[in-house]
């Protein structure tokens, strides 16, 4: 970790800015991270552990094996997950020297493919709940770039200031969230206006779910069998859209950010009357002349 991560940090708790108390070490920042309203998170070999809930509980994954699993699957779908990884990140619109964050990162497995788009110019932050993911994660950067940050957290309660990020990419985790509603909600609040959030996981095609293609591939339990998550996305999304990819077996939602609520102008008038709608809202038709 690095001094200056400190700028975009926030506490997991309270939202508030953090302080740390400590210095620096061979492996970056090193000590606490201390919050006025007193919680405290550690920095271990230069990674901050800010998980909250401390005890948030997740699923267990073998991260020394996780990508042989990753390859099985392309394997099965007959696809290339290369190709879907750098799909996936085309979809950001990010250039060199733009701030990336990748929610539930594993073993960073996206890690060249969004490095690829934001150059040595940018910055790329990264986090997982899982503490030997970010073990795998860390040990493929070798010696670690300069411009990736990797830190421990939960999804549902994003350890970043508003509007940090020119763009955020989650894969993976998000039919395992308790609180899908809100782990999209946070993704939104910490990318700057018009950026994108492009989030996905596991999940059939409706369209193949009658199909023996579709049939074999539920006969994986519950892996394949989610549902892009549309009516939890945070007012504030445009320009939604979404597709299937890697063997339409996984969703891919995408849209920008803004601020603003839609709204409606409600001080029309009415078809062929006075009243406006506003008016007839609060039931207090105008005076005909």
């Amino acid at each position: 970790m690095r001094r200056s991560t400190l700028s975009v940090l926030r506490c997991p708790a309270c939202g508030q800015t953090l302080s740390l108390e400590g210095g620096e070490g061979a492996a970056g920042v090193t000590g606490r991270l201390v919050c006025p309203c007193h919680e405290s998170f550690a920095i271990q070999d230069g990674i901050p552990d800010l998980v909250y809930p401390r005890s948030q509980p997740y699923v267990h994954e073998d991260a020394d094996s996780y990508e042989d699993l990753i390859d099985w699957m392309a394997r099965l779908l007959d696809e290339d997950v290369g190709d879907t990884r750098a799909r996936a990140a085309e979809l950001l619109e990010v250039s060199p020297g733009a701030r990336v964050l990748e929610v539930a990162c594993g073993p960073g497995s996206n890690f060249p493919y969004l490095l690829e788009h934001i150059g040595m110019e940018g910055e790329l932050h990264a986090f997982d709940i899982a503490p030997d993911m970010l073990r795998i994660a860390r040990q493929k950067l070798g010696e670690e770039p300069r411009n990736v940050e990797l830190s421990l957290a939960n999804g549902v309660h994003l350890p970043f200031a508003d509007e940090s990020f020119d763009a955020l990419l989650h894969i993976g985790t998000l039919n395992r969230f308790g609180d899908v509603r809100r782990a999209l909600a946070e993704m939104a609040r910490v990318v700057k206006i018009r950026g994108k959030v492009v989030a996905g996981d596991e999940g059939i095609a409706p369209w193949l779910l009658s199909t023996d293609y579709g049939r074999i591939l539920e006969k994986f339990g519950a892996l394949f069998k989610g549902h892009p998550p549309l009516a939890a996305l945070p007012p504030t999304a445009r320009d939604v859209r979404i597709q299937w990819l890697f063997g339409d077996a996984y969703y891919l939602i995408d849209f920008r950010v803004d601020r603003r609520g839609r709204q409606l102008n409600i001080d029309i008038p009415l078809p062929g009357r006075r009243e406006t709608v506003r008016d007839v809202l609060e039931k207090k038709p105008r005076i005909t002349e």
